[in-house]
């Protein structure tokens, strides 16, 4: 089954996943809303139903929204409009050939996907293709294998979900996974919650 596939089977599902996960959620948005702040043109990658869509339009000067499923740009675009957020373009695209040109954007918002998507080298490529050389790449990132606990605790949702980790990250290998990207690593920091999420601010290398 295609990614896009999967994730339209788990739309439906997605925001009581989030409910379940998202105890670092609000730091999250804090974050984008500082790293984010006087941005002109945004690009969120793997948007899902929207759970950070609208912290990064409040700080930057509009937002280009995407996933892969068409069951998620659905329930993203209702979101959008019943929140009002007028700086917020909803599309289809994938994160492996994102539909942009070159250096297209000053920052670029890839939240809680590199460790489910099968590809995530080539999404990073895509990233550093369409960010421009003074803009800012953020990527929170579930950490899946930070502990016994998580690793056993993402096995299990693996085997018996859809929502399959296919990464394990720890923050030093999340690092290490955008270095190998040629990009450079601004900072990165660590949100607690079942499973932690790895905060990573990068931008372009020189």
């Amino acid at each position: 089954m295609s990614e896009a596939a999967t994730w339209d089977r788990i739309a439906s599902r997605y925001d009581l996943a989030a409910r379940v996960f998202g105890r670092s959620y609000p730091a999250v948005r804090r974050a984008l809303s500082r790293d984010l702040a006087g941005r002109q043109r945004a690009l969120e990658l793997a948007s899902g139903t929207g759970q950070f869509t609208a912290a990064i339009a409040e700080a930057v000067d509009s937002v280009v929204a995407t996933d892969v499923s068409v069951e998620m740009v659905e329930r993203l675009r209702a979101e959008v409009l019943a929140q009002g957020v007028e700086n917020v373009s909803v599309r289809r695209t994938s994160a492996y050939e994102i539909d942009a040109d070159d250096q297209s954007f000053d920052a670029v918002v890839c939240a809680n996907a590199l460790h489910v998507m099968e590809r995530p080298r080539d999404a990073l490529q895509e990233i550093r293709r369409v960010v421009s050389t003074q803009g800012v790449i953020v990527a929170p990132t579930f950490l899946h294998g930070t502990s016994a606990a998580t690793r056993a605790l993402s096995r299990t949702l693996s085997a018996f979900s859809s929502f399959v980790a296919h990464t394990r990250f720890d923050l030093p290998r999340l690092n290490s996974l955008i270095l190998n990207a040629d990009l450079e690593v601004v900072y990165s920091e660590t949100f607690p919650g079942l499973f932690p999420i790895g905060y990573v601010v990068a931008r372009r290398t020189p």
